[in-house]
């Protein structure tokens, strides 16, 4: 019995920019599962509220076989709000460089790209990002990334968050990286990075 691990992507993108996970989650003995969904046609409740539904309908199908999430950017936020309240079956969540409480480039283009960007006002900074005062209601460990001029470090703060570290990287590449695969294997396993990983302090309250 292999634990599945969905693996959800980010705005603008397809279910293949995360296949450089595939090849790590699986020699650890995951099964990986690539969720698509249309980034740009809904918004950001939209999209978690499809997410969930798809949650369901796996858990409900094997309801023996645990279930975790990895998600980068636009796919880190509504992994947290589709497995907010918790799911049984489901345990783990990592965040891979989240706009939590938004995007300063999101706020910069949402006048002049938001009704064709659905996700963009609530991604944006100026709004205080889709995850302002939300706490997990999964055990959820956030990945930012240092050089990451689209989710700048501040950005990613999570309210009740298990753990919270930065790794090398830019937005996009920053789960391309060998450590940054040992390090979201570590939270998938124990619920918390390794002990050599540099931890994120950030007010949580916001």
């Amino acid at each position: 019995m292999k634990t599945r691990v969905v693996v959800v992507h980010g705005l603008f993108r397809t279910q293949r920019a995360m296949r450089p996970l595939r090849k790590p989650l699986t020699q650890a003995g995951y099964e990986v599962i690539e969720y698509r969904y249309p980034t740009t046609q809904d918004k950001v409740q939209e999209h978690a509220k499809a997410l969930r539904e798809y949650l369901l309908e796996i858990v409900a199908e094997d309801s023996q076989t645990p279930i975790r999430l990895v998600g980068h950017s636009l796919g880190a936020v509504i992994s947290v709000i589709a497995t907010t309240p918790a799911i049984p079956g489901i345990d783990r969540v990592v965040q891979i460089a989240p706009p939590n409480l938004g995007s300063p480039v999101a706020e910069k283009f949402e006048g002049m790209f938001g009704r064709f960007i659905l996700p963009l006002k609530e991604l944006s900074a100026n709004t205080g990002g889709p995850l302002q005062g939300v706490e997990p209601g999964t055990e959820t460990g956030v990945i930012a990334a240092r050089s990451d001029q689209l989710v700048p470090i501040p950005c990613t703060a999570l309210k009740g968050s298990k753990d919270h570290i930065s790794l090398p990287g830019t937005h996009t590449f920053v789960f391309w990286r060998d450590q940054a695969h040992q390090e979201i294997l570590h939270f998938l396993e124990h619920g918390q990075f390794s002990d050599a990983a540099e931890r994120v302090e950030l007010d949580q309250e916001s």
